[in-house]
């Protein structure tokens, strides 16, 4: 079964350098896994201008930046009414502090707070309805904290374990007028379009609906 990444509110308490999940706060699966994760981790610079570079005092910054894809072609609703979830995490609420977000994928969890949110909007229905859009979400947390993998999760087995199965499947969603060929050749080899179209059980290779998911490993 295919593991979808979360977003998952959360707090902190005190000084304590970790947060825990909200009870009943905001919860929300992707619809489409991001294709790529960029980690930034930057020391703060106190250099002067013109002045020898120091060594880090230790304090600085990790971040994280995603972009997450939303498709509602299928049943032609305003995808905003989607993507507007994402943005409860940017705002804070009279009186109360911004949401924290702890972004969870596999082994790989990133908790901090949404700093920015751009979203592109880029295919609408003939009525003029936005269907689609991607939102790049950067994500940062004061100082410098290399994501560690979780127990159980994407690690090597150890002396009487089993090695673990059931490993997913990279897919990939379908763009406008996109066609087998054309995802085959964006990932490297147009030769193999008759290959994936029968390993997906595809009828017409020339025509996929936008959003469809295509394992491109097959």
């Amino acid at each position: 079964m295919l593991e979808k990444a979360k977003l998952v509110e959360v707090r902190w308490r005190g000084s304590r350098p970790d947060a825990e999940k909200v009870p009943g706060g905001k919860e929300i699966t992707v619809q489409f896994n991001p294709q790529t994760l960029k980690l930034t981790f930057a020391n703060e610079d106190n250099s002067s201008s013109g002045s020898p570079p120091r060594q880090s005092t230790g304090s600085g910054t990790s971040k994280l930046a995603v972009e997450l894809l939303f498709d509602t072609t299928a049943n032609g609703s305003d995808v905003r009414a989607n993507t507007k979830n994402v943005a409860y995490f940017l705002m804070a609420a009279p009186g109360k502090a911004q949401p924290g977000l702890s972004f969870e994928w596999g082994s790989l969890i990133f908790r901090g707070v949404v700093k920015s949110i751009d979203e592109t909007l880029d295919y609408f229905s003939a009525e003029g309805v936005p269907l689609r859009a991607t939102l790049a979400l950067n994500i940062a947390r004061p100082k410098i904290e290399f994501v560690e993998p979780r127990p159980g999760n994407g690690q090597q087995p150890g002396a009487g374990q089993a090695p673990a199965t059931g490993a997913t499947t990279p897919l990939e969603p379908a763009r406008s007028d996109d066609n087998v060929q054309g995802l085959a050749a964006r990932n490297g080899d147009s030769s193999q379009w008759k290959s994936i179209a029968s390993a997906n059980n595809i009828d017409d290779p020339l025509r996929l609906p936008p959003g469809s998911l295509i394992d491109m490993n097959a």
